[in-house]
């Protein structure tokens, strides 16, 4: 765990390189598809360098020799980064992405790119081009997306760190789908110059670490404002890895039933209400509240003309260089180019401001769902039924229950919580307002011990 291997390794009680050689030869026996490029000569460079800050007395930074895996949307300079897709096969960036960097200076040692689904559109993690990842907890089912690859890399232990990103959930689900913790930040709270967009007014960089805590330091290295990226909000960063142990007394933790709840299957809903059953004890007030979201599991937000533009440059000209599910999602998506985007601006101003007003008026600091609403599916599959509901289409289904706070832009995590029937990890979401990551934080930490 990178908490750990960065105490050892600044206490001197391991060498990053020796971290280094025991995860080359995990990345080596990778039987999950998580892995696409193993980034040894770059690594073993970082790893030395850390090692040679301590021998020369100097702070190497706080994940000092910590193995990190580098999701395949987010660029690293020259190394291969394909975005998942056949156009970019040979694409190699010429500098990292802020992200990277800020991780680089922070101590961290890159050892790999890892399995993402094609251009980031989709859950399940099958790439036709570059090979498809399977769920460490049942390599027949899918470990969500479409950060994947980080979250297998993370449960099997090949990395000790995988930050991803996220549009509509693809931190979160691949997290909730593979046991491990995964936050979807503020929007504006971390940079995402260098990381190939899907839509640009919901895309999100976070961290995914096997424990809260993990993720908490993550964020301190990755968070701030960039001159690169003019989305990124002047806000403070703040020291997350003491809100992990403050607790939740006193905070009001708002349970939405409907939707939320309603449209999960049974098992997967009284798993996440264990979780707050959880927060209960810790000493969180609970209460009801109302987030009904405008249609049912599916996105219900198009995306503007300007940021479709920035998806489909490539798109239908080149439409055979194309997966056969992007195929298929892009040409079901192609009405949205239609959409007046004053209007969709206008909607989505409109739903953020009615969902801040009902939970500050409730005088709620955290809203607790699931963060799944069914069982990982098995590869292959492409509609899902669950909850007595009609069969979905795989792909909008898993992030039925996590898009919401991307439209929103609020902070989210998903941690494990518990087992469904199929003995598959549950993910219980935390979402609060705006820049209040301290509360998902320590909220999910109570969790996190309720459920070891």
């Amino acid at each position: 765990m990178s908490l750990v291997i960065a105490e050892q390794v600044r206490g001197r009680e391991r060498t990053a390189s020796e971290v280094l050689d025991e995860h080359l030869e995990k990345l080596a026996a990778d039987e999950l598809g998580a892995v696409w490029r193993v980034t040894e000569e770059r690594a073993r460079r970082e790893a030395a360098a850390v090692d040679r800050a301590l021998a020369e007395g100097r702070d190497p930074g706080p994940l000092a020799g910590v193995p990190v895996g580098w999701k395949d949307l987010i660029d690293t300079g020259g190394i291969t980064t394909t975005y998942g897709s056949s156009l970019f096969r040979d694409h190699v960036p010429d500098r990292d992405a802020d992200v990277v960097a800020r991780f680089t200076a922070a101590g961290a040692v890159t050892v790999a790119k890892l399995a993402t689904h094609e251009l980031a559109w989709g859950t399940t993690n099958q790439n036709p081009h570059f090979g498809s990842c399977k769920n460490p907890h049942d390599p027949t089912r899918v470990p969500g997306g479409s950060s994947g690859g980080s979250g297998a890399a993370l449960a099997s232990g090949m990395v000790a760190a995988a930050p991803g990103t996220d549009t509509g959930g693809s931190i979160r689900c691949p997290a909730s789908c593979c046991g491990v913790v995964g936050l979807k930040p503020t929007f504006g709270r971390v940079s995402l110059a260098g990381i190939r967009m899907l839509c640009p007014t919901l895309d999100h960089c976070g961290p995914m670490a096997r424990t809260v805590g993990e993720c908490a330091l993550q964020l301190e290295v990755m968070a701030g404002e960039s001159p690169r990226d003019p989305r990124t909000t002047p806000v403070p960063v703040e020291r997350w890895t003491e809100a992990v142990s403050r607790g939740v007394a006193g905070l009001t933790v708002g349970v939405a039933e409907r939707y939320f709840f309603e449209h999960t299957a049974p098992d997967i809903a009284a798993s996440a209400r264990r979780g707050v059953d959880a927060l209960r004890d810790a000493g969180a007030r609970i209460v009801e509240v109302d987030m009904q979201w405008p249609t049912k599991l599916g996105i219900a937000d198009p995306f503007t003309p300007e940021e479709a533009a920035t998806i489909w440059e490539f798109w239908p000209e080149r439409r055979a260089d194309f997966g056969r599910d992007v195929q298929r999602d892009l040409t079901a998506a192609e009405p949205m180019l239609a959409v007046d985007s004053a209007i969709t601006s206008q909607n989505r101003l409109e739903y953020r401001a009615r969902m801040h007003e009902a939970l500050v008026s409730a005088g709620v600091d955290l809203v607790a769902t699931p963060a799944q609403a069914f069982t990982p599916p098995h590869i292959g599959v492409t509609e899902v039924s669950f909850a007595g509901e009609e069969a979905f289409d795989v792909t909008f289904a898993m992030c039925g229950l996590t898009q919401i706070f991307n439209i929103l832009g609020w902070p989210a995590i998903s941690v494990p919580s518990g087992r469904d029937d199929a003995n598959m990890p549950v993910g219980l979401q935390l979402a609060s307002l705006p820049w209040q990551e301290s509360y998902c934080l320590a909220a999910a930490a109570v969790v996190e011990a309720a459920s070891i």
